[in-house]
């Protein structure tokens, strides 16, 4: 790694892909942490007609971000 020392740019570059990768990681692991609350209530709920993987809530979970997520009306 001692050519990351002599070229700033690419230091800088491996960086940013460090954090970005960094925050992704995070991000689908609190995602799936979030989704169990979503699996648990839904089974209960819902659980003698089909019962959900902790993979279908997170699916779920992201589903209703999208369709019920906070807009910005720009005001």
């Amino acid at each position: 790694m001692a050519i990351l020392g002599s070229i700033p740019i690419l230091r800088k570059l491996v960086d940013t892909t460090y954090a970005i990768l960094i925050v992704i990681i995070l991000s689908a692991l609190v995602g799936l942490i979030l989704a169990f609350p979503v699996m648990w209530l839904w089974n209960y709920v819902f659980g003698s007609f089909h019962k959900i993987s902790v993979f279908q809530a997170w699916a779920l979970n992201v589903l209703a971000g999208i369709l019920f997520g906070h807009k910005n009306s720009g005001k």
